[in-house]
Parts: structure tokens; C-alpha cells; sequence
């Protein structure tokens, strides 16, 4: 893959600036301190904390059903996705990422069908097991259920003990982070492709590390001059972001 000249820009942007700003780009690994919308949610009768064992989920609503929303994109571990909120409007149809489709149930948002949901909204529910729909063609189509509960308030001893458990995760997932950087790293220099892109994205987004905008493009140009489709797809996103001191502060 050829550097066009306004992602050539935004390299030179982030090299220009005060040193060890290009480097790091230093912010908190902002999981630690990820609140979902509607934290607390009554599911199967029981009050929980969606955080602790939700799953995150976005993509582009296809259907609107009287008990839900049936979606196309992706669903899993908190920091694990990333979608855009134009939804890749921008990319011709032939190179726009094709996502697996999920059924959310009692979705409780005033949802529209072809609207885009980014991982950025924050929205997390629980994993329910799978949904079976009629396509239009007749066939039955059984894909993976989430089910959002209902959003309700805190319960106070849950609460403590739900703050003790999320500091323990926390510290066990950032352990877990330092281990998965250093085999992404060792992979992704011997020139495995899928670590290439995993490092880059890891780096952009602060996923188990600070966030560096200089190692995260350099890893995504790496995969996408083995060919790999979704490295070149986020480059091309970062390439229509504005060319700005700001984008080292996101």
C-alpha cells in the first residue's frame, strides 16, 4: 500500500510535535474508567452490572422488531471493537467490511433501520444465546442473541461489591494486556500480518498501553502492504480525520 500524501501529512504532524508527545500520546488506558449507558440492568429477575460480564456491541441496525434489533457488526469483549459512526459510508461497496449479523433484545433506544451504532456510544448487554429469524427468502436464520435487561438503579451491597470485583479485573486485564503486547510485538517483528494489524490497532486506541498514533500507523502500514483489507480500511479513516494537534489528544 502506497502512503498518500494527507496520511503522509499526518505522520509528519505527529512527528513535528514536542518530544515524547509524537511517542506517547499519554492518556489512561480508558477502560479503566469506561462507564456503559444504563450500568445496572434487571436481567432474569436479578440486578447486575453490565461492565462486569456484558459484552460491548455496535455495527449498522438492519431490522426493527417489536422486541429488538437485529444488527450487522461486531459484539465481544470491552476494547476489543471499533466501528466508525459513518459506518464506512465512505468506502465503495465492493471494499466495505462485511460484518456477521446479532440479534439485541430489549433494545430500549429509538432505533432506526440503517443506522449506524460506533463502539464509541458505549453500549453493553449479555450474551443470551441465539436468535432465530425468517429471512425473505423463507429460510430460517439462527444467529447470536444479546439481551440489554432492563436499565434499573444501583443495588448499594452490590455496589461495593461490585467496585472490589471491577479493581480486581481490572489489575488481572492489565496484566493480561502487558503479556498479549509482548507476544503481539515478537509476532508482529517476525512478520506475522495479523499481529501487525492487532499491534496498530492495540496502539491507536490505547488497548493495554498508552496510546501512539506514530506506532499505530506505522504497524497498520506494515499489514497493509501484506495485504491485509482491514488495516488498509482504518488508514483510510484516519486519512479523511483532520490533520490537527487535536488528533494527538483523542
Amino acid at each position: 500500500m502506497k502512503i498518500s500524501i494527507r496520511l503522509l501529512a499526518l505522520l509528519t504532524c505527529l512527528l513535528s510535535c514536542e518530544p515524547g508527545e509524537a511517542q506517547n500520546s499519554a492518556r489512561p488506558d480508558w477502560r479503566a474508567s469506561f462507564v456503559p449507558i444504563n450500568p445496572w440492568r434487571t436481567i432474569g429477575g436479578r440486578t447486575n452490572y453490565v461492565k462486569l460480564n456484558g459484552v460491548q456491541f455496535c455495527g449498522k441496525i438492519v431490522a426493527v422488531t417489536p422486541h429488538g434489533v437485529r444488527m450487522q457488526g461486531q459484539w465481544g469483549q470491552l476494547g476489543t471493537l471499533y466501528y466508525p459512526v459513518n459506518g464506512w459510508s465512505y468506502l465503495p461497496a465492493p471494499e466495505q467490511p462485511v460484518y456477521p449479523e446479532f440479534y439485541v433484545t430489549n433494545y430500549p433506544f429509538k432505533a432506526i433501520t440503517g443506522g449506524n451504532i460506533a463502539s464509541a456510544t458505549r453500549l453493553m448487554a449479555w450474551y443470551a444465546g441465539t436468535y432465530t429469524y425468517t429471512t425473505a427468502s423463507g429460510d430460517s436464520m439462527a444467529i447470536p442473541e444479546l439481551d440489554y435487561g432492563t436499565p434499573c438503579g444501583p443495588d448499594p451491597v452490590l455496589l461495593a461489591a461490585s467496585q472490589k470485583q471491577i479493581q480486581e479485573e481490572e489489575e488481572r486485564r492489565r496484566a493480561s494486556d502487558l503479556r498479549k503486547m509482548e507476544f503481539l510485538t515478537r509476532d508482529a517483528t517476525n512478520g506475522d500480518i495479523a499481529a501487525q494489524y492487532s499491534l496498530g490497532f492495540h496502539y491507536l486506541h490505547g488497548i493495554g498501553c498508552e496510546t501512539n498514533q506514530v506506532m499505530g500507523i506505522y504497524w497498520l502500514l506494515q499489514a497493509a502492504a501484506h495485504g491485509n483489507t482491514s488495516a488498509s480500511n482504518d488508514l483510510q479513516e484516519i486519512e479523511n480525520e483532520p490533520v490537527s494537534t487535536n488528533a494527538l489528544k483523542r
